[in-house]
């Protein structure tokens, strides 16, 4: 990178591409026509293009490879992936001197210091997130790497598109001495130079000759995925997981009785990267609401041991629980998406159920070990993030029960597997916001949170939408649970892209949370009716249901009598809707308040085009009457529902969610991807 190309650069002729462009080429690899227009696999220097006598005769080439590979023999996967095959760098105009022309930064970024300090912390934390790298391989074969540069000798192409992309993951998440350090000495931040990282490693890696398939490959895209991930770009990542996937299947990795004999080691890391992939694709398939990409039925690798690091816990045991379960539930279910039939949703919970029963100590779901906490502190990030993959698992085939018109006289089983799913949907929403808690603000690139504590208050806000005679348990929790992600999304809405459109987004849906439809007639006791005449003034737009609950508090749910104390009112989160008459609702967002007439109740988020008007000892807010000790006439001073829109959520307002957010599964028949707004 920087260095300025030997004589024989500039005595070749132009590229193919730019001789059949008829364009001026610098005669760099890749040169500047083919990198502007991100062609870098196209621009080639052939043995034809070049002058005469430019050519190595044969014979010292191929002496020239079999002393490279005596002098180099224990460099393994970083020898020249092409010798086999007969050809070398040169033969593309390519040299050491041209490998990093694609970084346009200057010589200083790649030279040792900063090299180093980027590997280092690559392997101090990054590696720990998903551990695809075993650390003192690599570490041997970097040695290496830096022996060939140094002798201005040919590099391992394969090996260099680890390296880049290793430090396109460590520069996303640079300690922040490192961060300063990067700047101040080559005046760009982090990101910059991650993004050229990896730009640089994708553009490498797509000129290598197909059929040159090896463990380095997979490891290299596996590693953007990974960045891809952290830039919320998650289609991205699931289309590089494809590439990585058919790398793996091409050199047998997925069938290991298909291999024949090999080291122990090698096995171990074959069976290593086979565990990620496994788990990455069914995460991110799920995720995307896409086909998976692996055909589990064709699989027949064995779990990796994990007895390399000579310690316990080993730092990819997070990852091969995971394969482990997405074993067992491909062999019973096939997809999540058949997982259907109430029984099969059963069968499916508890799978899961016993799957996390079993846990090691230090990820106990209730009392975990956390005596290695401190020497190891990946163990708090792993166990973060085994309880939020754990729930989110769980609650994926029971979203359909909690986006659904439900009452209580729909099936009881169904009623069952909706309050399992609401009970499952807070507790992983506590999971998320405690994970987020740890992460932020050093890590802030894991999306990934920030995307589920979004969706998963979506499927509350779905599900109190769908409840037809507030039937739904925990309904105060629901509502306090989607508060709690508007606000955090709000807090966060300036700092990253995603967090601004989750927010927006969330706050529009929030919105909506309607009032349900009138409950299916059936027959009700004179008694009950006579008190909920004499006891409410029913508005005339208020349903039966929302009748019964102002006039009988123990109808919302059992859950309130041990929630709320009874020296405190009673709040009635009576949602607001398009319909909803101003003269009888309070409104404020999700946890809009409607209170009985004459019940003592703190009236909270009063609008401004509202105000409480005072009449004696009373305060009349809309018509309604309560006592002046009880009103709260402070106006919020962060109002988290602000803008009340009603009209259609277009694609244009979705953005980047529109392709990553499975809202169709929601039943939001306001979410139009064909609408304007």
């Amino acid at each position: 990178m920087g260095e300025s190309p030997g004589d024989g650069t500039q005595s070749r002729p132009a590229c193919s591409e730019c001789q059949r462009r008829k364009q001026k080429c610098n005669r760099e690899w890749p040169c500047n026509h083919c990198q502007k227009r991100k062609v870098a696999d196209k621009c080639c220097f052939s043995n034809s293009n070049r002058q005469p006598g430019s050519d190595r005769p044969a014979a010292q080439t191929a002496n020239r490879k079999r002393q490279l590979s005596h002098e180099d023999h224990a460099e393994s996967a970083d020898s020249n992936p092409w010798d086999d095959a007969g050809c070398d760098f040169e033969a593309l105009g390519y040299t050491a001197s041209h490998l990093f022309t694609g970084l346009n930064a200057s010589s200083t970024v790649l030279t040792r210091p900063y090299t180093d300090a980027l590997v280092q912390n690559f392997l101090n934390s990054v590696n720990f997130h998903s551990y695809i790298i075993y650390p003192s391989s690599f570490l041997e074969e970097y040695q290496t790497w830096w022996s060939l540069r140094s002798g201005d000798r040919p590099l391992g192409l394969q090996w260099t598109c680890l390296l880049l992309t290793v430090c396109a993951c460590s520069a996303q998440y640079a300690e922040a001495e490192l961060q300063q350090k990067l700047e101040m000495d080559l005046g760009q931040t982090a990101q910059k130079f991650s993004e050229r990282f990896h730009s640089a490693a994708r553009e490498l890696h797509s000129v290598v000759p197909v059929g040159n398939n090896h463990p380095l490959n997979v490891q290299s895209l596996l590693h953007s995925c990974y960045w891809y991930r952290s830039e919320a770009r998650f289609v991205e990542s699931w289309h590089v997981l494809s590439t990585a996937v058919r790398e793996a299947q091409e050199i047998g990795i997925h069938q290991e009785t298909a291999t024949g004999p090999m080291p122990e080691f090698d096995r171990e890391m074959r069976r290593r990267l086979w565990c990620i992939i496994n788990t990455w694709d069914w995460q991110l398939s799920a995720l995307l609401s896409r086909p998976m990409i692996i055909d589990r039925t064709d699989c027949d690798v064995g779990l990796p041991s994990l007895t390399l690091e000579g310690y316990s816990p080993s730092p990819l045991l997070h990852m091969k629980l995971q394969s482990e379960l997405i074993g067992q539930l491909s062999t019973r279910f096939g997809s999540t998406k058949s997982v259907v039939h109430p029984g099969d949703v059963r069968n499916y919970q508890a799978m899961l159920e016993a799957w996390m029963s079993k846990f090691p100590s230090m990820y106990d779901f209730n009392d975990p070990d956390r005596v290695k906490d401190i020497s190891r502190p990946w163990i708090v990030l792993h166990r973060h993030h085994l309880h939020t993959i754990a729930l989110s698992m769980m609650l994926e085939p029971i979203r359909a029960y909690l986006t659904k018109p439900m009452s209580d006289q729909s099936p009881i089983e169904e009623l069952q597997i909706r309050s399992d799913g609401v009970d499952y949907a807070l507790r992983l929403m506590e999971a998320l916001h405690s994970f987020f808690d740890h992460l932020y603000p050093r890590d802030a690139k894991f999306h990934f949170v920030l995307f589920s504590i979004f969706d998963t208050a979506a499927v509350l806000c779905s599900a109190l939408m769908h409840d037809q005679d507030l039937s739904i348990p925990r309904r105060d929790e629901m509502f306090r649970a989607i508060d709690k992600a508007v606000a955090m999304l709000k807090r966060l809405n300036t700092v990253t892209k995603t967090a601004r459109a989750s927010y927006e987004v969330l706050v529009k849906v929030a919105q909506r949370i309607a009032q349900p439809a009138p409950a299916p007639k059936r027959q009700v006791d004179s008694t009950r009716r006579q008190k909920a005449k004499e006891l409410v003034l029913t508005p005339p737009s208020m349903s039966q249901a929302e009748a019964a609950v102002a006039s009988d508090p123990r109808s919302v749910g059992s859950h309130l009598s041990q929630t709320t104390p009874p020296s405190e009112p009673l709040m009635y989160h009576v949602p607001v809707s398009q319909s909803a008459s101003p003269d009888h609702y309070v409104t404020g967002g999700a946890s809009a308040l409607y209170a009985p007439p004459n019940t003592m109740a703190s009236v909270a988020n009063v609008p401004a085009m509202m105000p409480p008007v005072t009449n004696g000892m009373h305060m009349n807010v809309s018509g309604v009457s309560y006592p002046s000790a009880y009103v709260n006439m402070t106006p919020p001073t962060d109002n988290l529902y602000q803008n009340v829109n009603f009209g259609t959520i277009s694609a244009g307002e979705l953005g980047d969610l529109a392709k990553l957010w499975n809202y169709e599964s929601l039943n939001l028949n306001f979410i139009n991807p064909e609408g304007h707004g």
